[in-house]
């Protein structure tokens, strides 16, 4: 696929509502220092909006609601606990001006996952749905891993994927009107009460699915995904010999080992 093929139907960002998805108690400064440092792209309004509500789906619906009341032409998360490229927005735009509906980049995942296969500690994760079954056109697939794989952000600097989170997602609000409400969606809990993190994957996917859209990574983008320390990319380099099979070794000996 040529990355510089232009998808038409889509519109340049005029306005673009950028939400946090989190009140004022769950903002880390750096990532409020960080995001108002952020360069606003040349002509294009930029207005913040937090997000409120009692669970991770209504925050986000409440900052996209806001944005629109606003007039927002496009929305872009970024995350609380984050911390982004000084430039982001502006490359955003850039991605937009070539025609993609959606834009993101890839965040470090904070520790590790223990049922994930070939991930590894502090990875940028962002998945495509397998090659063999393109062909097949994409099917709610429900991230069934064995349909997935992870892409590799050093094989190229600019890559379609299918699934993704919304740490740092921007997307024409066009999508929307083809997309059924509520637009995020949590997960059932099961009976012990345990949900999967599965709201933003889920939107994302379904932008694509339903709504129509196809997501850029733009890998050249640094994202920093704020613990204690920021953590990037480079950290999962620290963890070059990592098994790419879950073990039954408690995770806490695997890190301190």
């Amino acid at each position: 696929m040529d990355l510089a093929e232009v998808i038409k139907g889509f519109n340049r960002p005029k306005k673009i509502g950028v939400c946090t998805a989190w009140g004022s108690p769950f903002t880390w400064t750096h990532a409020a220092y960080n995001m108002a440092n952020l360069i606003r792209p040349e002509g294009v309004e930029v207005m913040y909006f937090p997000g409120f509500g009692r669970d991770p789906a209504r925050r986000h619906m409440w900052g996209i609601e806001h944005a629109l009341e606003w007039g927002a032409s496009h929305v872009c998360f970024l995350g609380a606990d984050q911390m982004h490229d000084l430039d982001i927005l502006v490359k955003f735009c850039r991605h937009f001006e070539n025609g993609w509906p959606m834009v993101t980049a890839l965040v470090p995942i904070r520790g590790w996952v223990a049922k994930s296969g070939a991930m590894k500690p502090f990875q940028r994760v962002a998945w495509k749905i397998k090659d063999e079954l393109k062909e097949n056109g994409l099917v709610d697939i429900k991230f069934d891993q064995s349909l997935l794989e992870m892409i590799d952000p050093n094989a190229a600097e600019l890559q379609e994927v299918h699934v993704v989170g919304s740490g740092a997602l921007m997307f024409d609000v066009a999508l929307l009107d083809n997309l059924s409400k509520p637009w995020f969606r949590e997960a059932k809990a099961d009976d012990f009460g345990n949900r999967p993190a599965t709201m933003d994957t889920t939107f994302c996917w379904r932008m694509i699915t339903e709504a129509g859209g196809r997501l850029l990574a733009d890998c050249s983008i640094k994202v920093y995904h704020l613990d204690v320390f920021p953590i990037d990319d480079s950290y999962g380099d620290r963890f070059s010999d990592w098994p790419t099979k879950e073990k039954d070794e408690p995770i806490v000996e695997r890190l301190t080992s």
